[in-house]
């Protein structure tokens, strides 16, 4: 059991790693120079939605191996 509570928690930690990237990701587009790109607009309005959706499935994922212990 212990190594599948270590591999959960690697899990985890790539998400918010990746959770994270996109946060910065989104902080670098909306830069002067590409704040005039037509993509930019539709990636930072996406990008919430995106988090939002992440979020939901961590929680999900948690209760999901809380309930194998």
């Amino acid at each position: 059991m212990k190594n599948r509570k270590v591999s959960n928690e690697v899990q985890f930690l790539v998400v918010s790693v990746i959770c994270a990237a996109v946060l910065v990701f989104g902080h670098l587009i909306l830069t002067k120079s590409l704040s005039d790109q037509v993509w930019v607009e539709y990636t930072a309005a996406a990008i919430p939605f995106v988090l939002l959706v992440v979020g939901v499935f961590s929680i999900r994922f948690a209760i999901a191996s809380e309930r194998q212990k």
